[in-house]
């Protein structure tokens, strides 16, 4: 592998960066959390998720009023950013602080901006519970670790917008999510179908229609290194027996969900191929063994 591509697709060792991973986790929930508060409804909770700008993760635009402000994560020159439509900009820098000040300085500088918003201080979707706005535990910050994830989610993204490319269906776009932590693509088929069993109103809404579902996240306690992953929503028995493409990729029973480690497609000649051979491959296997219509879904749109 040439230079270019060692710099495009670098090493991210979970248990290296992991207390800054928990850190910047809680800081873009801070983030996540106002755009909740804020934003209009969308249909699958798009609302509600972060976006790849081209220096790092952002809010996009929030409505307020008359106006529209934003919260951007810059991994370049490692500060986060408030700005609005009339010319208010604030800038904090991402370094080793608790998560609490962070929260602090943001809710600050948004009253400022004349911003009023109230959030739910609870982290979602972590093991940890410390209110975000009194969490003195978190508070590391290495910018060459959180350089090495910006890199590969640039990179990971534009796989994901060519893989979005070759579906005329309903599909979202390519998103990050503040709760989980992941950069993920989602394609559906037009049928609805039921949640889950005492789903709550999130699994509800997001568990409406049939669905196949592809991201990459950085490792969690259940898999403890960085990993694509795919499914289908509901999920069709005896797929986990199925043949897959890369032969590196497998059927993970914990977490039922096909997995693929970024370690295998580090090391790969072709690491762009491999990500799309899998995203490829699982979704093939969703949609044949849902039945879906693939000749209009996957039409040639002119």
């Amino acid at each position: 592998m040439n230079a270019e591509a060692n710099t495009q697709w670098p090493s991210l060792p979970y248990d290296e960066w992991l207390d800054t991973y928990e850190t910047l986790h809680l800081y873009t929930q801070v983030a996540g959390k106002i755009k909740l508060a804020l934003s209009p409804f969308l249909n699958e909770w798009w609302h509600t998720a972060l976006a790849i700008w081209a220096r790092g993760i952002t809010t996009g635009p929030i409505p307020y009023g008359a106006r529209i402000f934003e919260i951007r994560f810059d991994f370049v020159s490692h500060t986060a950013e408030l700005l609005d439509s009339i010319g208010n900009f604030h800038a904090i820098e991402l370094t080793a602080r608790p998560v609490a000040e962070f929260y602090r300085l943001v809710m600050s500088h948004l009253h400022d901006m004349g911003i009023e918003v109230t959030v739910a201080p609870a982290p979602q979707e972590m093991d940890g519970s410390i209110p975000l706005g009194t969490d003195m535990t978190h508070r590391s910050y290495n910018a060459e670790s959180v350089q090495s994830f910006w890199t590969l989610l640039a990179a990971i993204s534009g796989v994901f917008e060519t893989f979005r490319s070759g579906f005329s269906g309903k599909s979202s776009p390519v998103q990050f999510w503040w709760g989980s932590f992941d950069l993920s693509v989602s394609r559906y088929c037009g049928r609805p179908c039921a949640p889950p069993p005492k789903a709550n109103r999130m699994s509800r809404i997001g568990c409406d229609e049939e669905h196949f579902a592809a991201g990459f996240w950085p490792g969690n306690s259940k898999l403890q290194k960085p990993a694509f992953y795919a499914y289908g929503y509901p999920a069709v028995p005896g797929l986990e027996r199925s043949a897959l493409s890369p032969k590196e990729a497998y059927w993970n029973a914990d977490l039922g969900e096909f997995i693929l480690h970024y370690d295998e497609v580090l090391a790969s000649a072709s690491p762009d191929k491999m990500i799309l051979d899998f995203l490829t491959s699982t979704y093939e296997l969703v949609a044949n063994s849902g039945k879906w219509d693939r000749k209009f879904l996957e039409r040639k749109v002119e």
